[in-house]
């Protein structure tokens, strides 16, 4: 997983002037005695970008590694929310790849949706894995989520690969949006992402159970979105 990181970083830091956002130390870094738990996160922007978070958690018991990462763009571009979220455990993986449009029309389908779409044809071998129903709003063609045995999970790195490689270019010729309308449409659809995750999202639940609540809440508010 971490060959995975280092190479999305690698991407972004060539493509973007990146800068991190310190965060706060008790969300920044959390470790349990014995390497029970581990759990890193990290945010940074850019120009076109409101937020990328990163989290990194290996647990000990029962075995854990998991690395999610989700590029949040200003929304004075209309660019489609980015994400990914790879689960590991001692037998199997749990799979989340997705782009989320900002807008809902033909054009913007053709431009920023499409390119992902025909990519994700490469991988559709994966199994689809039930999906919550709140993620149902945001499936798309370019939608991953599957839950394969390991020996899967080059093949989802390199999927992943393949999508920040097709998303990088599009935030380095984002253009500013021109009309308020427009405008609001996005801003509407990043508030309900964000709303979704916040108020939806049951691994939120989860994971206060290993860490606490109230760190949990304060994590998915400062850090994941």
């Amino acid at each position: 997983m971490d060959d995975l990181f280092n190479h999305v970083l690698s991407q972004c830091s060539s493509a973007l002037q990146l800068e991190e956002i310190k965060l706060p130390p008790e969300l920044a870094r959390t470790k349990y005695p014995f390497n029970a738990l581990e759990l890193v996160c990290r945010n940074w922007r850019s120009e076109s970008l409101r937020k990328i978070y990163c989290m990194r958690m290996k647990v000990r018991v029962p075995q854990l590694d998991i690395l999610g990462m989700a590029f949040h763009p200003k929304p004075c571009f209309d660019l489609p929310i980015f994400m990914f979220d790879l689960t590991c455990t001692k037998k199997k993986i749990i799979a989340y790849i997705n782009v989320c449009a900002a807008i809902d029309d033909a054009a913007y389908y053709e431009k920023y949706m499409e390119p992902f779409e025909q990519a994700a044809k490469r991988y559709a071998h994966f199994q689809p894995f039930k999906m919550p129903e709140w993620m149902q709003y945001y499936r798309t063609g370019c939608t991953i989520y599957t839950d394969p045995a390991l020996n899967f999970l080059d093949e989802l790195k390199a999927c992943i690969k393949d999508y920040v490689g097709l998303y990088l270019p599009m935030l380095t010729a984002a253009v500013k949006i021109s009309g308020p309308q427009k405008l609001e449409a996005v801003e509407r659809a990043h508030a309900r992402f964000v709303n979704d995750v916040l108020t939806k999202d049951r691994s939120q639940i989860m994971l206060g159970k290993v860490i606490g609540k109230e760190k949990a809440g304060r994590l998915f508010r400062e850090v994941l979105t």
